[in-house]
């Protein structure tokens, strides 16, 4: 179970689990519950083992993927090496070690990349803080705790290292959405810089709502159009229940209209975001800040409102009428069931997509990629009322952990060779290798990866399917009412608390609204322990309406 640091645990450690493999969806690997949030649940093993990085060819070697030698001027750094910390590989910390050979060359520094298990990475970091050992340059680990990592003072501001190289091609600063920059930033400023992108958007079967035959047969039983793909959550409810049992497809099989995971422990609570969020969000504009989901600026949960209720209340109702029986699913049950052909949609973070076009999959060609469906209308916690959405709808895309992000530690021996690292491995040749790779870990997230098709292709995309694939994730990355996971000490006790109680609904232990009752008050209790004024700041500093979070060391 989960142990948690002395800085109000702001990473679960979660022991290994496991579980037998299901008809042809090959064995499922021991996991613990974030391990392989990103990527590793979303990719089988056999997706991994045809799945290889390759370094950046050097220039004249054919096509060049390296950087262009833009070494205007740049430092060399013969002789010194850079440790970074980061989680067991071959996802995340894999492509390190597959870049860091052409990184010597380009700069003559030997990198180290040293690794841990994920529910050991927070609690490691934190002792080296703690303790002043100096044991890392550079960590390459969870957006979402960078609030502990300001208040540790272990972290240092990005903002000089950017201001000075705005010109520089390898940063190419203009290339980088503004989505991800607010995700960067904290307080005021940019102590993380995120190399992977995790928001979640909806995966369907364009080829089966594109059939005239079901098209006909949606409009002979509702007397509606058949949506293709679903806009709101009403209709993605409706077509889901209406494909469940149906010999849709040509894959055989069990068929369902829906995927979702439910296991406690295996992160149900954030795939009832994109349920929950719309009809609890503000939009932007009609709200304090962008964004403002669990908590309101007070620190007030809004997790037992009426919007998020009825955002739970449709969920479960979902996962009961229009998913395969068990209550048992996990992560990789999600991406499984999509590239199998046994579930029409799904809500998820972007692995199916490379998971598509992976040795496992029968869907190549047959999936469509869309922004999270919306809503109609949404409950204003400002003024404990509805609200009917006039003109477009109401969406707020989640983005459930943020994604994995550097950092330069303030024990770092040579800061310029750390920021040196973190722009060669983000510039826009080298991430767009590891972003089109299944194997890697890592999602879109710079602009240009929606223009540079070249290693999508190579990868097994068609160009037809990549484009919009991409796109859809940096739509939800921009998007005025995006919703950001929270960044605050403490932040996995909150989820875990929420987990507890959408677990309890989920199996019909509680009705959500006094499941989110519950958990409103299990969270008031845990922000009282761990100081209401910390919490606020830290939380003001999230939302952007803080310039300064408290501990946080200046420029």
């Amino acid at each position: 179970m989960t142990s948690r640091g002395v800085n109000g645990g702001s990473a679960d450690q979660t022991g290994e689990r496991s579980a037998a493999a299901r008809g042809g969806a090959g064995e499922r690997s021991h996991v613990s519950r974030r391990t392989l949030l990103r990527g590793g649940l979303g990719v089988t093993a056999a997706t991994l083992a045809g799945a290889h990085l390759r370094p950046a060819r050097a220039a004249g070697g054919g096509r060049s993927m390296a950087l262009r030698s833009v070494r205007q001027a740049q430092q060399t750094f013969e002789g010194e090496s850079l440790r970074i910390f980061s989680m067991d590989g071959p996802l995340i910390s894999g492509a390190l070690n597959v870049h860091k050979d052409r990184f010597k060359g380009e700069f003559g520094a030997d990198v180290e990349v040293i690794t841990a298990p994920f529910g050991e990475l927070f609690t490691r970091a934190q002792q080296v803080a703690v303790s002043g050992g100096g044991d890392f340059d550079v960590l390459l680990l969870a957006n979402s705790w960078v609030a502990d990592f300001v208040n540790l003072g272990y972290v240092v501001p990005l903002d000089p290292f950017i201001q000075r190289d705005q010109a520089d091609p390898m940063l190419a600063y203009d290339d980088i959405p503004e989505g991800i920059k607010l995700k960067d930033s904290f307080g005021g400023q940019t102590p993380a810089w995120i190399v992977d992108n995790d928001n979640h958007t909806m995966f369907y079967r364009k080829d089966v709502l594109s059939d005239p035959r079901w098209q006909e047969d949606y409009r002979t039983a509702t007397g509606k159009d058949l949506p293709n793909p679903p806009q709101t959550l009403t209709e993605f409810v409706e077509v889901a229940k209406f494909f469940t049992g149906k010999e849709w497809g040509d894959e055989g099989g069990d068929k369902y209209g829906f995927i979702t995971c439910v296991r406690r422990g295996a992160q149900a609570y954030w795939y009832a975001y994109g349920w929950t969020a719309p009809y609890t969000v503000v939009p932007k504009d009609k709200a304090p800040a962008q964004g403002i989901y669990l908590f309101d600026p007070d620190m007030n949960p809004l997790v037992n409102t009426a919007g998020y209720v009825r955002g739970l209340t449709e969920f479960v109702d979902t996962i009961r009428n229009a998913m395969r029986p068990g209550l048992d699913t996990i992560r990789e049950d999600v991406i499984t069931d999509m590239i199998n052909g046994t579930a029409l949609m799904s809500i998820d973070w972007g692995d199916t997509g490379p998971a598509s076009v992976g040795p496992d999959s029968v869907v190549n060609g047959k999936l469509g990629f869309a922004l999270s469906p919306g809503v109609n209308e949404y409950f204003d916690w400002q003024t404990d009322t509805w609200v009917t959405v006039e003109g477009e709808l109401h969406r707020t895309p989640a983005h459930a952990y943020n994604g994995w992000s550097y950092y330069i530690t303030s024990q770092a021996k040579n800061p310029d060779l750390a920021w040196a690292w973190i722009k060669f491995h983000s510039s826009p040749e080298i991430s767009s290798i590891d972003v089109a790779n299944a194997g890697s870990g890592y999602q879109p997230w710079r602009t240009s990866h929606s223009t540079n098709l070249e290693p999508w292709v190579e990868a097994g995309w068609n160009e037809e399917d990549a484009r919009p694939y991409i796109q859809t994730i940096l739509d939800a990355t921009n998007h005025p009412n995006a919703v950001f996971d929270v960044r605050i000490p403490g932040a996995a006790r909150y989820q875990e608390t929420l987990e507890l109680h959408v677990n309890r609904t989920i199996n019909g232990e509680a009705s959500p609204q006094q499941a989110m009752d519950d958990c409103a008050n299990e969270w008031n209790g845990i922000t009282n322990e761990l100081g209401k004024d910390k919490q606020l700041q830290a939380y003001g500093a999230h939302l952007g309406l803080m310039k300064q979070a408290a501990g946080a060391p200046t420029a």
